[in-house]
């Protein structure tokens, strides 16, 4: 699409293999640098809503996924502290029959490795070599050097590097030469009131904890949890316990003792019948203890510098939305920089901060919204209020599954997609829908 111009990508994770396979379908230029290996056996899940699997159908991807995901998520089952079914919904099976597409669980590496497989040039992806330094140069581009000395020439640079994004520390270094209340506001942008462990265990089948297609979710005075069986032999789950408030970066960091002391503290805690949290440790696969922080970073971009992803806005895991926010920044990325390329293929620093600034302004009204909804799903299932404990126990249940489901389909299809790329239709999905 243009010639010459070339996008420098920091991180290889979900969002950064995600842009570089939008950027390929654009026919953009573009590097990528990753700290690690890409598709590591690291991390637990990731939960793949409708809106993300539409952009990800439209990059080739979505079959690859479901491929080997066969149990979408259908029924979620509500438990109190004392084992009690408040309610058994089936609003996920009807959010399928809606958008056409389910909701699924799978393994956060097994994602990462079908999105690497779809890289057409791995030339292009340079593992163990993270960007370390960036420079905007006086001819209009950025230079960044990496771990392995050697120095890289970009039109723009995205840090798509994570929570703790390098990218993000250096821009607020830049800015903070002339603005250093700015430049504080972007380091401390993120909070933490809540920490989790991330799981993902063996599920027995011939004595599993709970059936394939199944969430269940436990809601007690400051700590909950959430179980689900989205890959036969595999359940996935989290436990969520409420902490003091802390600011970046000043958040905790947690180390493996830290985890087994907590679940020692709560062993006996059952996030359904049958079995316990120490049932679920004892058969864990893989497991982490870390911070949920929350917040959106003020200022997004500087020069021909932008954050993506959890880089820019981090929202807790309770709803499973952030991967998602990631997945749909992606598009209003790729979005606003095709149009931009196809009017300017060389674009002045001019045109770049004003399509950073049209990212931001489609962007940041959704992430806003996601913040918002995570962080009060987060506390309505710790029961942080007595307001949340009773609607959880007695307004919830009584609200029509359709209902429920409508809302959210709603919500999922106001969702962008690539503008660039053919959008696939999907039909409903046929087949009998319990519940009401």
């Amino acid at each position: 699409m243009a010639d010459g111009f070339k996008v420098l990508i920091a991180g290889g994770s979900l969002v950064g293999l995600g842009l570089a396979l939008a950027l390929e379908q654009a026919g953009i230029d573009y590097e990528l640098f990753e700290k690690g290996a890409f598709a590591p056996q690291l991390g637990a899940s990731i939960g793949l809503h409708p809106q993300s699997l539409r952009i990800l159908d439209q990059l080739g991807v979505e079959f690859d996924l479901q491929e080997g995901v066969v149990v979408p998520l259908q029924c979620r089952c509500h438990f109190d502290e004392n084992g009690y079914c408040m309610d058994e919904e089936w609003v996920l099976r009807h959010i399928q029959r809606i958008l056409g597409r389910p909701i699924l669980m799978l393994e956060r590496c097994e994602a990462l490795r079908v999105l690497h497989g779809h890289i057409a040039n791995r030339a292009k992806l340079h593992e163990h070599n993270a960007v370390l330094t960036y420079e905007e140069t006086a001819d209009g581009g950025v230079m960044v050097t990496t771990v392995d000395g050697s120095t890289h020439q970009g039109d723009i640079l995205i840090g798509a590097d994570g929570v703790h994004s390098l990218v993000r520390q250096l821009m607020a270094e830049q800015i903070s030469r002339r603005d250093p209340a700015r430049g504080a506001e972007i380091n401390h942008a993120f909070t933490s009131e809540y920490k989790c462990v991330f799981a993902v265990s063996r599920n027995d089948p011939n004595q599993p904890f709970l059936p394939d297609a199944t969430i269940h979710s436990l809601y007690c005075d400051g700590h909950s949890a959430a179980v689900a069986t989205g890959v036969p032999g595999l359940v996935f789950w989290f436990f969520f316990v409420k902490t003091p408030l802390t600011r970046w970066p000043h958040c905790p960091r947690f180390t493996d003792a830290d985890a087994d002391a907590l679940i020692e503290e709560y062993a006996s805690v059952a996030p359904g019948p049958g079995y316990t949290i120490q049932d679920l440790w004892t058969t864990r696969v893989k497991s982490s203890l870390v911070p949920l922080e929350e917040g959106i970073v003020p200022q997004w971009s500087h020069g021909r510098v932008l954050l993506v992803g959890d880089a820019v806005h981090k929202v807790t895991i309770n709803a499973g939305l952030g991967g998602n926010l990631a997945f749909e920044g992606i598009a209003h990325l790729a979005n606003a920089l095709v149009a931009l390329l196809k009017d300017s293929p060389s674009p002045s620093n001019e045109q770049i901060t004003a399509m950073f600034g049209r990212f931001e302004q489609a962007h940041r009204p959704r992430a806003t919204t996601v913040l918002n909804m995570s962080g009060q799903i987060t506390r309505y299932e710790a029961q942080d209020t007595w307001f949340l404990r009773f609607a959880s126990r007695y307004i919830s249940p009584w609200v029509s599954d359709r209902w429920k489901a409508r809302l959210y389909a709603d919500f999922s299809d106001a969702a962008p997609y690539l503008d660039f790329l053919p959008l696939k239709k999907k039909g409903s999905v046929q087949g009998t829908v319990k519940g009401s």
